[in-house]
């Protein structure tokens, strides 16, 4: 018997070529894609702790650098220096006084004068003695009234009197009086000031207590120095 064989094709499946597959692919991915990228610009942007480690040479978030704390050590070096600045600026102040002290009780013509400088002479050595030992105790030698207050870093008036030791010396008799108290009350300032930096900057007790006797005592014989000019 021969079989009659049908010519209608078999059911199957539908064959779609390689264009039209990768055509359907790129749809899909651009259809999420846009679908991403929406949903990322409407939502807020949280960042998730994580535990892990970064990898070596991964830099660290912003989040996790923390400000570097201020140890104070420059602070209290400027007060240790205040200090230490003040004690020679002292000891120099006082050998131009006791040069001026001693013009006056050489030249001076006014005998009120003279015994001002002899009452100075006598009262500021024994406060100038504390400040010398405060220095040996600690190494530091003295220094020279032209060595001090000079540098950009100085907290001090300078100490230096010899210009006017030298116009002391030239001047005419009539005139040294005034010139001397002048120069006296100018140094006597500079000493003031000196003791103000010192208790508002200085953090040693011993220097700072030194610092308000003497501020006490030098206010006051400022008053005396500028009743004397007005009495001249």
């Amino acid at each position: 018997m021969s079989v009659v064989r049908s010519t209608r094709p078999a059911r199957g499946r539908i064959g779609i070529s390689g264009g039209e597959e990768t055509v359907r692919k790129s749809t899909i991915i651009g259809v999420l894609g846009a679908a991403v990228l929406a949903l990322t610009g409407c939502s807020p942007n949280y960042e998730e702790p994580s535990d892990m480690q970064p990898g070596a040479g991964t830099p660290p978030p912003p989040s996790a650098i923390m400000p570097a704390e201020d140890s104070g050590s420059g602070d209290e070096t400027t007060q240790v220096n205040t200090d230490l600045e003040f004690a020679e600026q002292m000891v120099a102040h006082h050998e131009s006084e006791t040069q001026l002290l001693e013009v006056a009780i050489k030249n001076s013509p006014d005998d009120q004068v003279v015994e001002f400088a002899e009452q100075l002479e006598q009262q500021h050595g024994p406060r100038l003695e504390e400040i010398r030992s405060w220095l040996r105790e600690r190494g530091e030698g003295e220094v020279t009234p032209g060595e001090v207050g000079t540098g950009e870093d100085s907290q001090m008036p300078g100490t230096d009197v010899s210009s006017e030791l030298t116009e002391l010396e030239e001047v005419q008799q009539g005139s040294f009086d005034s010139l001397w108290l002048k120069s006296m009350i100018d140094h006597h300032e500079a000493v003031v000031e000196m003791a103000r930096t010192e208790i508002d900057k200085g953090s040693n007790e011993e220097m700072k207590s030194i610092a308000t006797a003497i501020l006490d005592s030098r206010t006051t014989e400022l008053d005396e120095l500028r009743q004397l000019r007005e009495n001249l």
